[in-house]
């Protein structure tokens, strides 16, 4: 608020000497014929009070340009209908209840089945689609993010020319200028650069464009691409392909640095379909063994039964050992743990012939996928566990790398750059903001201004997916639907409508809009109108369209494989470069919530850091947070230190997605940019580097400090076959001072429990995010987090077990335990906390008094207090996400999980209003549960013995963490699985 005092002195100053020079440079404002252009484009009717640009005049203009700025920041230059008022209520939206609506999340092209939540109009939370044939009902990070990044105030909202505000009626007239040129010369200089496109209806538009613009080249690009993958099988088969593990008909599996569990477009497809063939083998009375080898952990690795770590180099080694054992050769000698890893992972292979699956990654080299396909072929996995179908992203685009060399010869006249960033992505020996500036028109769409939009002389705000129309493929084909769930917030525009505009000049201003085109596309030629709306409704409904995954494509491996290179000198340190687990390549990192999340192996906020093994760290003298430099081919980047277990002895891991430098953006100027370093040839490796201590010390900010279970048994696992590690189910209750509780498992009221499967749990966070998302959970910033005061609900802790160099990793979500005999319920000097008749452990938030009682007497370590009023600062648009059916905490209180307590009371009403019977089993889903795309989590009604959070309950594998503490916990654990040859298992 600005003062009376302020005021007085600013018209003071107005009246002094700065006051005629401040009205010159108003009158030179109104007189400059840009602002008559902007003026006349976007307000005609205000643009007569330009004519005489005296002061008044000026802001009378002013003024009207206030308030018609406000009306039209609701409109789409007339592309969309008018709003009034409800005359009649429409016949689905009911005020303050639920409206779910199937669309899409994309993830680098791909699409993930969700359903989009929306309260009075506003999207408010993600589920999964538990119809959808990949997805299956899960989710990721950034599925769950995304509805975050709908209310980001860090989108672009503006039209931007030469980095001055202006308008889509400017830019249009702009370009319907140079057309008619672009035509005459049938493209030629015209240069298109996109994401990787699965849309079936983008990419028949950009076969239109191409038609239009003859001599005009498409190209694609993005931090983490899928080219190694398809060069892979155009090694092994002849032709580009994707390639489908069937985890159900697998007995063992070998990952050469796979990231099948990892973050990526198949993460929660391929996770689902593992943990599933993992639960039936178990059923069966077998297990499903992962042998893993790779140079730096992973969420893949880390599940392993059997693990080594090895640098990139060694991993075609291995591969070619492995095919040597298929084809009957001898094992690998020696005793160093690659061969013994080679020797029992080929053993496991062999006795599974045409059972067993092989498997590589993102960040793998052609050759090695290459290898990889051999492999699977000389075993008979091919065809059997292993199909292949015809790519999902559309073919016959260029590399950066080309557009970047065309830019420097001088070929490209006009760029358009739509949904990418190459500024940023680009390794940086491309240069690409230099080469871009050989290029005479730059036009930039984005859902930023971002770092290639500050480049462009136009940049054009993109509609989010949320508030779009449009199709997308799923990994296996699939195609999903995306419909919006909100009008456009800031204005933008989807692919489709820029590239409409772009074919004919006229776009959806004279043409067909997104849902047009989308409706074109996909209705049959003859078809009539009434059952193709019929037909397509129905899947609207779905969110996708049935039976459109890829079919299996017949395969045969079309030469010997080449023999293997000499083995290169050792020459310095091996330097991999990995997707960061939370933010990706960057194109998510102004998301608070994903900058937030813990990273799944490291637990490091708001930073990325530099990775390297014990062996590295101890030679070198590095302890972590110490600053350090690694340099190569003249360039380098310098960063925090991390010393990460099961890390291969000589490698060092730089993750992507920071080092951004975007003024006013969230993302800038938070750890370093790995691209610096990356190479055009081998994008995931560089060898050669050098690494050196800078002198200079900083320690990266995490939210746990203890890797290691110190001697207790807080992660069981039980070996196949061995006796059970769970609680016994018939020991008598131990002695307590506690009152008997109150609660009894009787059967007449429910008594709500969560049951949390070890062995499914693959530490991917999704649960984190969703919790986050559901219960209007603050961001407190790095500085807050370093001083323990993250404000998490639901945390996924990690330990180390065994040797630092080949450590087991362990992950166990930690939510409120509800414990039937809380700690915290005695401790709380004003009852703040207790205990319904469900068996919930409530908190009163405005009872609590702050004294944080409760926190110290809880063993678990789950209860946040907010120091500071985090939600505060919110921005209005920013607030429209909060999740109205749970409370807004004021600051000064303790917070906890609640079992998602305001789910449980919204079933509870259905059914005593449409049933009048007891809530059923899985009418409630928590938003961990909901967003696991492993079914780690079970939720249900503990005193129904037919639920099945009850059967999992009877599980011998069943234990209570901290139970000789007599908590009693409602939250309960399924421990790990381990191979029965393994005489330890996976225990701490």
């Amino acid at each position: 608020m600005t003062s009376g005092s302020d005021i007085a002195a600013l018209r003071e100053k107005l009246a002094g000497g700065d006051g005629p020079r401040f009205w010159r440079s108003l009158d030179a404002v109104a007189d400059s014929p840009e602002f008559r252009d902007y003026l006349a484009a976007e307000f005609p009717s205000a643009a007569r009070l330009a004519a005489s640009p005296e002061r008044r005049g000026f802001l009378k203009l002013m003024a009207a340009s206030f308030a018609l700025g406000g009306l039209t920041a609701c409109s789409r230059d007339g592309n969309r209908d008018y709003e009034v008022p409800y005359v009649n209520q429409p016949e689905r939206i009911v005020p303050g209840t639920d409206l779910s609506y199937a669309s899409s999340a994309v993830f680098d092209g791909f699409g993930n089945g969700i359903l989009v939540t929306t309260r009075n109009g506003r999207p408010l939370k993600i589920e999964g689609n538990p119809e959808h044939p990949w997805s299956r009902g899960g989710t990721d990070v950034l599925a769950q993010a995304s509805v975050l990044g709908l209310y980001d105030p860090f989108r672009s909202q503006a039209v931007q020319h030469l980095g001055k505000p202006s308008s889509w009626a400017a830019f249009r007239a702009a370009l319907q200028a140079q057309m008619p040129a672009w035509h005459a010369a049938g493209g030629e200089g015209v240069a298109l650069l996109t994401g990787p496109v699965t849309s079936p209806t983008v990419a028949a538009q950009i076969a239109r464009m191409r038609t239009a613009y003859p001599a005009a080249r498409w190209f694609t690009g993005a931090g983490v691409g899928r080219e190694a993958i398809y060069e892979g099988t155009r090694r092994a088969y002849g032709k580009p392909l994707e390639t489908l593990p069937d985890f159900s008909r697998a007995r063992t599996i070998v990952s050469l640095d796979g990231d099948f569990l990892d973050l990526g477009p198949g993460q929660v497809g391929l996770s689902g379909r593992w943990s599933a063939a993992r639960r039936a083998a178990y059923a069966e009375g077998r297990l499903l063994t992962l042998h893993a080898a790779a140079p730096t952990p992973t969420l893949t690795s880390a599940k392993a039964d059997h693990g080594v770590a090895v640098p990139v180099g060694r991993l075609e080694a291995l591969a070619r050992d492995l095919l040597a054992l298929a084809g009957g050769g001898a094992a690998p000698a020696g005793d160093d743990p690659a061969s013994r890893w080679a020797r029992g992972a080929g053993k496991a292979l062999t006795e599974a012939r045409g059972a067993g699956l092989v498997t590589t990654g993102l960040t793998a080299s052609p050759d090695l996928h290459a290898l990889v396909h051999r492999l699977n072929g000389a075993l008979g996995n091919t065809g059997a566990t292993v199909r292949h179908t015809v790519p999902a992203v559309e073919p016959g685009a260029g590399t950066l790398a080309e557009l970047a060399e065309a830019m420097e010869r001088g070929a490209v006249k006009v760029l358009i750059v739509l949904g990418a960033n190459p500024v940023y992505d680009a390794p940086a020996a491309l240069d690409f903001a230099a080469r871009m500036e050989r290029v005479p028109l730059k036009i930039h769409a984005g859902l930023y201004y971002d770092e290639t939009g500050a480049h462009a002389d136009w940049h054009l705000p993109a509609a989010h997916p949320l508030e779009s129309w449009g199709d997308v493929r799923s990994l296996d084909g699939t195609v999903g639907l995306i419909q919006p769930t909100v009008a456009p917030l800031y204005n933008g525009r989807t692919l489709q409508d820029m590239l409409a505009f772009l074919i004919d000049g006229r776009g959806s201003e004279g043409g067909e809009d997104a849902l047009g085109l989308l409706k074109a596309r996909w209705r049959n030629e003859g078809e009539d109108a009434a059952a193709f709306e019929v037909r397509f409704g129905d899947a609207l409904r779905r969110g996708f369209w049935p039976d459109s995954a890829g079919a299996t494509e017949e395969v045969a491996l079309t030469q010997e494989a080449p023999p293997a290179p000499p083995a290169p000198a050792a020459a310095g340190i091996e330097v991999v470069f990995r997707p960061d687990p939370t933010v990706w390549d960057g194109t998510h990192s102004d998301l608070a919530w994903l900058q937030e999340l813990p990273k799944p192996l490291t637990k490091i906020v708001w930073e990325n850091v530099v990775a390297l093994s014990p062996h590295l760290a101890e030679r070198e003298s590095i302890a972590v947070g110490d600053i350090v430099r690694v340099e190569a081919e003249g360039r380098a980047v310098e960063g925090a230190a991390w010393i990460l277990p099961g890390q291969a002895a000589e490698t060092v891991t730089l993750s992507l997605g920071y080092g951004r430098n975007v003024p006013d953006h969230l993302s800038s100027g938070l750890g370093y940019d790995a691209a610096t370093l990356r190479p055009v040839a081998t994008p995931w490796r560089l060898t050669g580097a050098r690494l050196t201590k800078t002198g200079r010390r900083r320690m990266p900010v995490t939210t746990q400090n203890l890797g290691t279970m110190e001697g207790e048994d807080i992660v069981r696992v039980q070996a196949l076959g061995a006796a059970p590690v769970g609680d016994p189910k018939d020991a008598p209750a131990p002695a307590s001072f506690y009152p008997p509780p109150e609660t009894q498992l009787t059967g007449e009221t429910a008594q709500w429990g969560m049951a949390i499967d070890l062995d499914a749990c693959i530490g991917c966070n999704a649960c984190v995010t969703a919790c986050q998302a559901e219960n209007n959970i603050p961001v407190v910033g790095r500085e807050e987090v370093a001083l323990g005061r993250w404000m998490g609900w639901l945390r996924v802790d990690r330990y180390y077990a065994g040797d630092l160099d080949a450590p087991t990793t362990h992950f166990q979500p930690v939510p409120c335990m509800h414990c039937e005999q809380a700690p915290c319920e005695v401790g709380c000097p004003v009852e703040a906390t207790l205990h319904d008749s469900e068996g919930l452990n409530l908190q009163v938030y405005n009872r609590c008094v702050g004294t944080r009682t409760c926190q110290s007497y809880c063993p678990y370590k789950v209860r946040r207090f907010n120091y500071l009023d985090y939600t505060g600062g919110m921005t209005p648009v920013q607030q429209q996400q909060r999740n109205p059916e749970v409370t807004v905490r004021a600051r000064g209180v303790m917070e906890k999980c609640t079992y998602c307590i305001q789910r449980i009371a919204a079933a509870r009403i259905t059914s005593a209003k449409d049933a009048h019977s007891p809530i059923q089993d899985g009418a409630v889903e928590t938003a961990c549960q909901g967003a696991c795309p492993t079914r780690a989590i079970t939720f249900g009604n503990v005193a129904d013995p037919t639920s099945r959070v009850s059967a999992a309950r009877k599980d011998p594998r069943e234990y209570a963490l901290l139970g000789h503490l007599n908590t009693r916990p409602r939250t309960t654990y399924l421990a790990g699985l381990a191979p029965a040859a393994d005489p330890t298992g996976r225990e701490g």
